[in-house]
């Protein structure tokens, strides 16, 4: 965690003091305007609650006012769900699909959003 604290961003979204979801964003080392969500998760019963979608709004705020430009993202192709709130909640565009990015039969989506004209 402490690579992931110095350099980069770490958001946790806690309610009544119990953590209930966290991201993780990475700066990227060539460039520092550039944020890679390395991970997002909300515990499983406070999924579907609109937990996600605050955490993920705020953290976005938060980067863009840190100077952050682009954020940088994966998602499973077959993951309906997820590409929903990225493509229609947040605006994230497609880049590239990568066959087997993760290992045979683990394709990903890469995604990306501009933060200097993104408004929520």
């Amino acid at each position: 965690m402490v690579p992931f604290i110095r350099f980069g961003h770490v958001f946790g979204l806690f309610t009544c003091n119990s953590l209930k979801g966290f991201a993780i964003f990475m700066r990227a080392w060539d460039n520092p305007e550039i944020a890679y969500l390395v991970e997002i998760a909300i515990e499983g019963e406070s999924q579907g609650k609109g937990y996600g979608h605050h955490l993920m709004l705020q953290s976005l705020l938060h980067l863009k006012n840190d100077g952050i430009s682009t954020v940088v993202l994966t998602v499973d192709p077959d993951n309906s769900r997820a590409r929903h709130i990225y493509y229609d909640k947040f605006g994230f565009e497609f880049v590239e699909y990568r066959k087997n990015e993760y290992g045979q039969g683990r394709d990903r989506l890469f995604l990306r959003l501009g933060l200097e004209k993104w408004t929520q």
